[in-house]
């Protein structure tokens, strides 16, 4: 399962993707690219790393920093070539400076100011300023579509006081900015302000100018090719080249790193096989899945029957969820009902909720469905008081195989509660993501987000301010559209908790708040928890060593996630 997965804009390819051998398809694809004929393996594997962030999407041409691999651009363009001023490390919790060596919190928390790391230069020469950071939020200000993460609402003013330094003066006290504006990809004011129309549909594919350790070398559908930036102002990566392939489907991404064709993947992974991946190399095939985040179920609450609260605790009480492939999978678990990452983030869920278990149950959704004002038809489906059936399509990635079969679990599970469900399975990732994010949709499985605390992932899912009438694109993960108009009331309350953890001075108003938004998960199902999703993260230390792993567990490892990708790959040494 990919929820992470890169979202790709689809271009016309070179070459298919039909040929079996990796490594000619590398070379093919090197000489249609202008690249060299021919290279040993051997010289080849000592200084290439090769990447399968996700499986089932080609490359789509799209170097675009403010449309990272979860929201349409290619892979590598945040983090080798972009590169952010204070990110946080998604699995410790830990800020790191990058293009900021140093950020301080000042009167009360409304002001959030950065200083820049000396000497640091974008590739094609010039000097890094704070002028670039200035211009990179007032883009995002004039263009709101390059604000993908829900950042500027954030932000009340930017001043840049002299070349180095960044001073943000918030709109509110806020003590999750510097997750926030810290992670955000700054740009080349010299660069950026000659784009001409709308920067979001910028392809940015002509040798893209950042401040990170790659240089774009090539690109086609199938394959992109990093080089070292010699002139990099950080530690100088180990890993020479980064070549990032693409592959149809999980089934293809399997074999390909099972025969040892990857040095790195994030597949959707399977119990079955390890025993095949481990036995090829023991001592070289590894993997970590640390949890990462909860796989919900949205519902599209701007559209009935699903506004009712009653029909969607009927949908969930129809879900048998030790019967998906993840709640029975050796890497992930079911859900907790407040959705809170489980085991990771243990430490905040509720007392009462800490052993809560789902209640599977075709007879409490028949209940809970009558109580809507549904009846029963002879056909066995459902339908409301005006005759017309309870039928709901469930939209999922074509490809994504455990994801897919999820899907088609619940289908049965709904269809035999007397609701006509069925499988909208889409062509892609680009149009999946453009369906729930315009709330072009019913329902959707798909993702949350992951942060240091449940206030991450609950701020993008329930914020009302994430959300967005219908037709227009919601923000974070608010696909379920929770709003004024959706929530009864219940919408208000979120965003005051949110608010509450966002003015909290210490952790315990920072549970009690959380606390609160774990009642309204629970009692008011604003989206259902699945199952816990995990960080797919499948390595090979043959050629490289320094993965992280729950001994080493400096990162989680996943390759899809940016930056914590390019942090691993700094860490990386040519296997001895």
């Amino acid at each position: 399962m990919t929820s992470f997965a890169a979202g790709h804009r689809h271009r016309s390819a070179i070459y298919t993707a039909c040929i079996s051998s990796f490594m000619v398809l590398v070379m093919l694809l090197l000489a249609a690219c202008g690249g060299g004929g021919s290279s040993t393996t051997t010289s080849s594997r000592s200084t290439t790393l090769r990447v399968l962030p996700a499986p089932a999407q080609p490359n789509p041409d799209f170097f675009n920093p403010y449309f990272d691999n979860n929201h349409g651009g290619d892979w590598g363009a945040d983090g080798l070539i972009y590169e952010p001023m204070y990110p946080t490390n998604l699995y410790t919790g830990q800020a790191i400076p990058r293009l900021a060596a140093s950020e301080a919190y000042s009167n009360g928390n409304t002001l959030l100011t950065f200083h820049l790391q000396p000497g640091v230069k974008w590739n094609d020469g010039q000097s890094l300023t704070s002028a670039d950071v200035l211009f990179t939020f007032n883009l995002m200000k004039q263009y709101p579509a390059l604000d993908t993460n829900g950042v500027m609402p954030l932000i009340k003013s930017v001043a840049a006081p002299d070349s180095s330094t960044v001073a943000f003066t918030l709109t509110n006290v806020n003590s999750n900015a510097l997750f926030y504006i810290g992670g955000v990809y700054i740009v080349p004011q010299h660069v950026w302000s000659t784009v001409s129309g709308d920067p979001s549909k910028f392809a940015n594919d002509k040798n893209p100018v950042g401040t990170g350790p790659y240089l774009l070398s090539s690109f086609n559908q199938n394959l992109i090719t990093y080089k070292i930036n010699p002139n990099y102002w950080g530690t100088k990566p180990k890993v020479q080249t980064v070549q990032v392939a693409a592959t149809k489907d999980n089934a293809t991404a399997d074999t390909n790193m099972i025969q040892g064709q990857y040095d790195w993947a994030g597949i959707g992974w399977s119990p079955d096989l390890d025993s095949q991946y481990k036995a090829k190399d023991p001592q070289h095939n590894q993997d970590w899945f640390a949890a990462s985040n909860t796989v919900m179920l949205y519902l599209n609450l701007q559209k009935a029957p699903f506004n009712n609260l009653l029909v969607r605790k009927a949908i969930s009480a129809a879900i048998n969820r030790n019967q998906l492939p993840q709640g029975v999978a050796l890497y992930a678990k079911v859900a907790n009902p407040t959705g809170i990452i489980i085991p990771t983030l243990n430490s905040w869920i509720s007392p009462q909720y800490q052993s809560q278990a789902f209640s599977f149950s075709a007879t409490q959704a028949d209940s809970y469905l009558q109580q809507a004002g549904f009846t029963k038809g002879s056909d066995g489906f459902y339908r409301d008081s005006s005759g017309k059936e309870f039928s709901m399509q469930i939209d999922v990635v074509n490809g994504w195989n455990d994801w897919d079969q999820d899907v088609q679990f619940m289908v049965n599970d709904l269809k035999a509660a007397g609701i006509n469900a069925s499988m909208n399975s889409e062509s892609g990732y680009t149009p999946y993501f453009n369906a729930i994010s315009s709330g072009n949709y019913q329902a959707a499985i798909s993702w949350t987000n992951a942060g240091p605390s449940p206030y991450f992932a609950y701020q993008a899912m329930l914020s009302s301010a994430n959300s967005a009438p219908a037709g227009k694109t919601v923000a974070g993960t608010n696909f379920e559209r929770w709003d004024a108009s959706t929530s009864n009331g219940y919408s208000a309350q979120t965003d005051k908790l949110l608010a509450d953890f966002e003015h909290a001075s210490n952790q315990a108003a920072q549970q009690q708040a959380i606390a609160g938004i774990e009642d309204i998960m629970v009692s008011q199902l604003p989206t259902i928890p699945l199952t816990v999703n995990v960080y797919w993260d499948e390595y090979r230390t043959t050629n490289w060593q320094g993965w992280p792993s729950a001994s080493n567990a400096y990162d989680a490892g996943a390759p899809y996630q940016m930056p914590d990708a390019e942090n691993v790959i700094l860490h990386l040494t040519p296997a001895s």
